[in-house]
């Protein structure tokens, strides 16, 4: 399905489950982002999605309506994202998205990932070509369905004779390895801000720790570090995925909940650090730079402290054009961009282990 439209379309939510992000791009030479928009969840949509992580426990009349809504709350926020740019319809060419995950078992017999955002419903309300489901695809092929944004991290940011790491810190925490246009490696590494912020949603009334400001006021409290970093995710073979389905709330012991808040969050923040940095020294890369990009980029405390321990120059995405928030429903927009015209995708099932294939599912309501 060759096209001639330049605009490209990509929605997503991520394992924070907070917002709807949607990034528009144009894609001639380079690839250019023309607009940014992001919707926050109602209280109400975002608290089913998460007793249904929390709980893994759903009726299916419940599961089925609530694919509806989230799908309904997908189209409006593209609908409104395309008025506010006031790029017109026919010149985009698609609709990437990526639904909210409920649960991700890439290691389950067989493995499966789950989102929900029915992309028919997408299709009806916006009048435009959806492409859905990249991640059970990735998995048919042997990848893990995430991360599923290395290749246009290496798109993004290749930089001749200069490799980079990538971290995204979103819910979960993943990296990118840059060094040549052709070769790619990435993984997941561990909570990000999942547990911070499902600390601060439980216990402290807050949607999240904002510049990290109650963490800085802490102390690490090591020995529940070391428990934590005992985990044995953490001991597992790279690459890797991982989700909330483990980095959750019920992951933390009852003894170091009556910790103070400035702790606890103090020590969580070392969670983070400390699991990218270990990611980094076992994969043994060699890099210049460290990009920093995914809502993890806006706590001042946790970038602080990843800078105090990478020998490396270390940088926010803002700081070479690119917008933090953006950079993941970009890269689905750019892989809609990939599947509608037919290009294979790279698909990573190993540590040197690769293939390709279509990733995606093409929805639309009119031909």
């Amino acid at each position: 399905m060759k096209q001639n439209k330049k605009f490209y379309v990509g929605a997503m939510t991520g394992t924070s489950h907070d917002a709807i992000d949607v990034s528009i791009i144009k894609i001639q030479k380079n690839i250019e982002l023309k607009f940014f928009y992001s919707k926050k969840f109602s209280s109400k949509i975002r608290a089913k999605i998460k007793n249904v992580i929390d709980t893994n426990s759903i009726t299916l009349n419940e599961l089925g309506q609530l694919n509806k809504e989230v799908g309904i709350l997908f189209a409006k926020s593209i609908n409104e994202a395309i008025i506010d740019s006031k790029i017109k319809k026919s010149n985009i060419a698609c609709i990437a998205v990526s639904g909210q995950t409920i649960r991700h078992e890439p290691h389950g017999k067989p493995p499966f990932s789950m989102q929900i955002g029915d992309p028919n419903i997408i299709a009806s309300l916006t009048d435009l070509v959806v492409i859905s489901d990249f991640r059970n695809m990735h998995i048919a092929l042997g990848g893990e369905g995430a991360p599923l944004v290395p290749e246009f991290h290496n798109e993004l940011f290749f930089k001749p004779k200069s490799p980079r790491i990538i971290i995204n810190i979103g819910g979960i925490s993943n990296f990118s390895f840059v060094k040549a246009r052709k070769e790619i490696y990435g993984t997941d590494i561990g909570p990000g801000n999942a547990l911070m912020d499902a600390y601060c949603q439980k216990f402290l009334n807050k949607p999240f720790d904002k510049n990290g400001a109650i963490a800085a006021k802490g102390k690490v409290i090591n020995s529940e570090l070391k428990k934590l970093l005992a985990n044995p995710f953490f001991k597992k073979v790279f690459p890797k995925s991982t989700g909330k389905e483990l980095f959750n709330i019920n992951l933390l012991s009852k003894k170091f909940l009556e910790c103070s808040p400035e702790d606890i969050l103090a020590t969580l923040v070392e969670l983070t650090v400390q699991t990218i940095v270990l990611a980094i020294d076992k994969n043994k890369y060699e890099y210049k730079e460290m990009i920093i990009c995914g809502g993890g980029s806006k706590n001042k405390f946790l970038i602080e402290r990843i800078k105090n321990l990478i020998p490396h120059n270390v940088m926010l995405s803002s700081e070479l054009g690119h917008d933090p928030q953006s950079i993941e429903s970009m890269a689905f927009a750019w892989m809609g961009y990939m599947r509608i015209n037919n290009k294979e995708l790279i698909v990573q099932q190993g540590k040197n282990k690769y293939t390709s294939g279509l990733l995606g599912t093409l929805s639309q309501a009119k031909l």
